[in-house]
């Protein structure tokens, strides 16, 4: 190829790249009216999509501060025993009770949204706390009972707003709107109530979080409690009525699946964006407008800088491709050599492919590339050796020494009470128990071992029912009691059925153990009780979340932990299934291999084992 010949194809290379990055200037210049419209206001969406979030971020933390405190005021039970026996004994338990509710009301980060906090019985007895402002005469005891809100507050499953704000009926002067909350208190030993717990919050809870909350000047908050829309000016929650129109949902460009977003127009005919993000309390949100004037101020700006970009790129990139062309067709060859080296198991560094420039920064990538990937394959395997080590390691539960506690109280009742008669079978299973976590962390045992050690277990969780919880197995083949699982497999799945299933139902229960070999030729046992079941979103919630105990005889190990443990030790195939039915039963299915590929031929007849106290 002669020099003339030379210089007419790099004229045209140039004339052709020139040609095409002016043609793609004018096809980004007349398309991005559209798509930088689409992006702007996508992008203005989610900015105030991301503002919302760290306000109702800040509400909610509020609202988990009264969670917190309402749930001790059910629980305490020093408030119990206030709530059970009143003022008729006397006046020093009331003020017990009141020097408590005081403490954990000066302690709690939501004292500064309660006007009012008051304990009360079904006899009239209560005490109370009460900001000096909003102190009154009136006897809270029979006066809230009679208020509108205070039977569906009380019977509702968890806190409710549908009555948004309220005037406080207990102080007589101009004061802001209250939000009331009524909690029922149950008897110690029984499931009836026997008082309720009623808090007047300020709107500050929500209004404190909004100050220093920066807004357009055509923009707007909202505040939405159910059935009630409040717009936020100056610190004040004012009723207004939702009066727009929806022209268009805009939900899919935010982020957050929970949030909500549409384009309106008002009753004045204004166009404008409307963005909502729920709170921690169902059926509240709170919700800001984004007006078309802030939205074309935006795009005209962004329209500007990609004009500027535009031009920039075709100037750059003809430069870039001048300089480009001299010194691409030698570095293009030498990657390609170095990748077809590669491919042949060369991951030696070649340093002649590390220019100064784009092309070097692909060298040096590919050269990076080919030095680690061995290692990232090795680590790789390594990480998930670990993995599967940490899951035997978190097997290692330890005793809970609360559970010690009550042991040793269960035996000295035992023996005060009953003479020796079960003493010597409470502490023979519980010193079974303590050796078997001592001996050792191997991590796969054979399935007898495993009943063995669950056996121990479970009776001294008889011996603290008082024998109200049974156990039985059905096993349709001993051979499978060799076969292979993983220690500490079963007892988190019989505490989850004892703490969770048969306990809160207030009565005996049974648990049936089926141990058997299913149609897939998998090692079945199926662990069911008959306590109060749980929902589909419940049974969710325990592949995914964490539990934590605290009076049990292990640290709780999550069923996500068992799940997650067997399958990282048997494959994707084994592992936990849960059937459940409200009210009446649980099934928890533990699947894993059969290890010992036992024939499928049933013994003659079952065999049935069973715990009984």
């Amino acid at each position: 190829m002669n020099k003339k010949t030379s210089n007419r194809i790099q004229k045209r290379i140039l004339l052709i790249t020139a040609s095409v990055i002016l043609a793609m200037g004018i096809i980004i210049a007349g398309a991005s009216s559209y798509i930088y419209s689409k992006y702007l206001q996508n992008s203005l969406l989610q900015s105030t999509e991301n503002n919302l979030r760290f306000l109702v971020e800040s509400m909610d933390n509020n609202l988990s501060g009264i969670t917190q405190l309402t749930r001790w005021c059910q629980t305490n039970k020093t408030i119990s025993d206030y709530v059970e026996s009143g003022n008729r004994e006397g006046s020093l338990l009331a003020l017990t009770a009141h020097e408590r509710l005081t403490e954990q009301y000066q302690s709690s980060a939501a004292a500064n949204f309660i006007h009012r906090a008051v304990i009360a019985n079904n006899e009239g007895d209560y005490i109370q706390i009460v900001s000096s402002p909003y102190s009154s005469t009136i006897n809270v005891a029979e006066t809230a009972p009679k208020q509108d809100y205070f039977d569906t507050l009380l019977n509702s499953h968890g806190f409710n707003f549908s009555y948004g704000i309220l005037p406080d009926s207990f102080y007589r002067g101009n004061a802001k709107g209250i939000i009331p909350i009524v909690r029922p208190i149950m008897y110690k030993y029984n499931s009836t109530q026997g008082g309720w717990v009623l808090l007047q919050l300020s709107t500050d809870l929500f209004a404190s979080p909004i100050n220093g909350y920066t807004l357009a000047d055509d923009s707007a908050l909202y505040l939405t409690l159910e059935t009630h829309t409040y717009l936020y000016e100056q610190g004040n929650f004012i009723p207004v009525s939702a009066n727009y129109e929806i022209v268009a949902d805009m939900s899919a460009s935010l982020r957050a699946e929970d949030n909500h977003a549409t384009k309106i127009r008002t009753a004045d005919g204004r166009h404008m964006l409307l963005v909502s993000r729920p709170l921690s309390v169902e059926g509240c949100y709170v919700s800001q407008t984004i007006s078309e004037q802030e939205l074309s101020a935006q795009k005209n700006v962004y329209l500007y800088i990609l004009l500027i970009i535009i031009a920039a790129i075709i100037i750059i990139w003809f430069m870039l491709f001048i300089l480009l062309n001299r010194t691409i067709s030698r570095p293009v060859l030498k990657i390609r050599d170095k990748m077809n080296r590669i491919s042949g198991g060369d991951f030696s560094r070649d340093t002649e492919i590390e220019w100064n420039h784009e092309l070097g920064d692909i060298g040096r990538g590919i050269n990076d590339l080919s030095e680690n990937v061995v290692t990232l394959m090795n680590t790789r395997i390594e990480d998930e050796k670990k993995k599967q080590e940490l899951e035997y390691q978190v097997l290692q539960s330890q005793i809970n020494p609360h559970f010690i506690y009550n042991t040793l109280n269960s035996i000295k009742w035992m023996a005060v009470t009953q003479g020796s008669t079960g003493i010597a079978e409470m502490t023979t299973a519980l010193s079974r128990l303590l050796k078997s976590i001592s001996k050792g962390t191997a991590g796969i045992i054979p399935l007898k071992d495993e009943v063995s050690l669950l056996d121990d277990y479970f009776t001294i969780q008889q011996y603290r029912y008082g024998g109200a919880i049974t156990m039985d197995y059905e096993i349709e083949d001993e051979a499978l009691m060799q076969v292979n699982i993983l220690r500490f497999t079963m007892q988190p799945l019989v505490e989850n059925a004892i703490f969770h299933g048969i306990e809160p139902k207030g009565a005996s229960g049974a648990i049936h153990i089926h141990i058997y070999t299913n149609e897939e030729h998998q090692v079945q046992i199926d662990i069911t009780d008959n306590g109060i079941g749980m929902s589909e979103e419940t049974i969710k919630s325990l592949f995914t979340e964490k539990q934590t105990g605290s009076s049990k005889l292990f640290k709780e190990i999550g069923i996500s932990n068992v799940h997650k443990r067997l399958q990282y030790e048997f494959g994707s195939a084994y592992g936990l299934r849960i059937t459940s039915e409200l009210g009446k039963s649980t099934t928890m299915t533990i699947l894993i291999p059969n290890t010992l590929e036992i024939s499928p031929v049933k013994a003659d007849h079952d065999t049935e084992r069973s715990h009984h106290v």
